[in-house]
């Protein structure tokens, strides 16, 4: 995709779905996220990874008793189930079985709206049925791969249960099965849907999220909803960082609802060389990470379910890659380094683009050195949504704000930024001899 310093904007009722509605029990929420213990996520995942479950591949003795274990587990939820066989089940192809239970909203305004949340349990047995990098006849756990995932969306389940915590939109939990053998689960809900899948505004994936390695969670599928980005940073604590890819594959369950123009957001702490190999296994797993990805998990499916509107879908994600977004940091770092033709250091120490995907922000390509803005802190990538609690609406809006700022004599302003996925308000203090004068950055 052609790179250019101006990109279109997104229409306006993009820029609005994140304001809450002030309905959330704050008190309620908090003792949500205690409840989720390292202790009893690694409880989950050492018993789905447990050898008595064989591997637990679609159709097999093993892949049963994990979706029993499951089952077991939602039962002491107040949760609703949701499938349409023995309560929780729904039948798909190869004997598997996907998992469904329902929190249904407390809004009527909202409560025919869906967050779906999901996670397959099924892994690659003994190797026999393909899939596997390592020999035939061991029993492949994967604890990683996903027992991780199953136990963040147990404990999310659990913690709504216990804190009685009601949401306006309705959620939607589903263990997948098959994944492993192409999205079977997930691709016969679309077949056989329990719910419209027009009424899901956003579906959450959690693949591989139990190695959680130097705090970097990644993100990927912000760029299949406006604003997604903005929305995934609202709760993100310290001891995670967010890295949010362009790279989206058909790599998992969140993939159907790419297809079916459903926003998405898959959590993944990446790849490893215990990948579909014996050793996935549960000595591997980082707890207190998984602890973190869970709490924020609990956070962001509170967030979107009372959130007052949530993304559109973006049609352009199909043209955008990891390939595009490489090029385009390189393109951004040449400006950085004084590369770009004409480039003159701005007065502020700053120049910026926008990005279609977030409408309503700025992400800044250049930060002088020992510039006011370089001295508050800033640097290249940060994202800013407003400048003294003022939103816009482009890059020329943007401009105008700070210029309004100048021509008014300020000394100093606050910007609220967002980096990495941690959004905090900047002040800026300028020099006496920029409040004195209008600047071209």
């Amino acid at each position: 995709m052609p790179l250019h310093r101006r990109f279109l904007l997104a229409p306006l009722s993009a820029l609005i779905f994140v304001s809450a509605a002030g309905a959330v029990d704050e008190v309620a929420l908090r003792t949500a996220s205690d409840s989720i213990t390292a202790a009893e996520l690694q409880e989950h995942v050492a018993t789905l990874a447990d050898d008595v479950f064989e591997g637990r591949a679609v159709g097999t003795r093993g892949g049963r008793a994990a979706a029993q274990y499951i089952v077991k587990q939602l039962r002491a939820s107040w949760l609703t189930p949701a499938g349409t066989e023995d309560g929780y089940f729904q039948p798909c192809g190869r004997g598997g079985r996907n998992i469904l239970v329902l929190l249904s909203g407390s809004d009527p305004r909202v409560n025919d709206q869906y967050v779906l949340v999901g996670a397959h349990y099924d892994h690659v047995g003994d190797g026999r049925m393909g899939h596997a990098f390592g020999p035939i006849g061991n029993i492949y756990n994967g604890a990683d791969d996903n027992a991780s995932g199953c136990a963040a969306v147990l404990e999310t389940i659990e913690a709504l249960s216990v804190s009685h915590l009601d949401t306006r939109r309705s959620v939607l939990f589903a263990f997948w099965d098959g994944e492993e053998m192409g999205m079977v689960g997930s691709n016969h809900w679309f077949d056989a849907p329990t719910i419209p899948p027009s009424a899901v505004r956003l579906a959450i994936n959690l693949d591989m999220v139990g190695r959680l390695r130097d705090g970097r969670l990644e993100v990927h599928g912000t760029r299949t909803g406006y604003g997604l980005r903005r929305f995934l940073s609202h709760a993100n604590d310290k001891s995670m960082w967010l890295d949010f890819s362009w790279e989206l594959a058909a790599n998992s369950d969140h993939w159907p609802f790419v297809e079916h123009q459903i926003p998405i957001v898959l959590l993944h702490t990446g790849l490893h060389e215990d990948y579909h190999r014996p050793n996935d296994d549960i000595d591997k797993i980082n707890r207190a990470g998984l602890q973190s990805v869970t709490r924020y998990l609990l956070d962001t499916v509170v967030a979107a379910a009372d959130a007052d509107r949530l993304p559109a879908y973006r049609p352009a994600r199909r043209v955008e890659s990891l390939a595009a977004q490489q090029s385009r940091e390189q393109h951004d770092a040449s400006i950085a380094h004084g590369d770009w033709p004409g480039a003159q250091p701005p007065r502020l120490g700053i120049s910026w683009r926008t990005d279609e995907a977030e409408p309503g922000s700025v992400y800044l390509t250049y930060v002088a050195a020992r510039s006011p803005a370089a001295a508050a802190g800033l640097a290249v990538d940060d994202r800013i949504y407003a400048v003294n609690g003022q939103s816009f609406a482009d890059a020329n809006d943007f401009r105008d704000v700070l210029f309004g700022l100048l021509d008014a004599g300020m000394a100093q302003f606050t910007l609220l930024v967002e980096t990495r996925g941690h959004v905090r308000t900047v002040h800026v203090h300028l020099r006496p001899q920029i409040i004195a004068a209008k600047s071209s950055s």
